[in-house]
């Protein structure tokens, strides 16, 4: 499915047996949609290595014994769809060994290095619903007395999604 298969093609070392390789593979995919809510979101073959050698590393990858090795391919796609269907696409998402500290900030990092209009479009209104939540959660616990301000840092808010949709990415956090 890519342009270049020979160099788009990325090899990772690994003490991970295979079918448990597989499964971080799709973990990480499916986290790359969860995190932004949208499908059409996928992370590319050199964004997951970068992924795993920032985050599974240290415990997991280069420190295969030298007396094994196996070459053993794997397509994104493919694995997407072994492991989509409704009854285990959850399960794959909370499989707790590969939920790492850190992991959600790296995601969302290297799929805002890109420059491609629609990925830009999908993270700017996930941006905007991150502002929205805030606010409603603000709003949530708020006292009679206090109701006035709260209102005021709502409407603010509201005005500061309205910039991240058209591209202005300059907000008060």
């Amino acid at each position: 499915y890519d342009t270049n298969p020979k160099e788009d093609m990325v090899t990772v070392g690994s003490s991970i047996p295979p079918n448990k390789f597989e499964l971080l593979l799709a973990h990480l995919q499916f986290k790359a949609v969860d995190l932004t809510g949208a499908e059409e979101i996928e992370l590319y073959q050199n964004e997951i290595r970068e992924i795993l050698y920032k985050k599974y590393e240290d415990s997991q990858l280069h420190n295969k014994p030298s007396s094994v090795i196996l070459n053993r391919p794997f397509d994104l796609y493919e694995v997407w769809e072994k492991w989509c269907s409704n009854s285990t696409y959850q399960d794959v998402l909370n499989i707790k060994e590969f939920q790492v500290e850190g992991l959600n900030e790296i995601i969302l990092d290297i799929l805002l290095k890109r420059k491609d209009s629609e990925t830009n479009y999908i993270l700017r209104n996930f941006k905007a619903l991150s502002y929205l939540e805030k606010a409603a959660e603000q709003f949530r616990f708020t006292d009679e007395d206090a109701y006035k301000f709260d209102v005021i840092d709502v409407v603010c808010k509201i005005e500061d999604i309205k910039k991240i949709i058209k591209g202005n990415e300059r907000v008060n956090s």
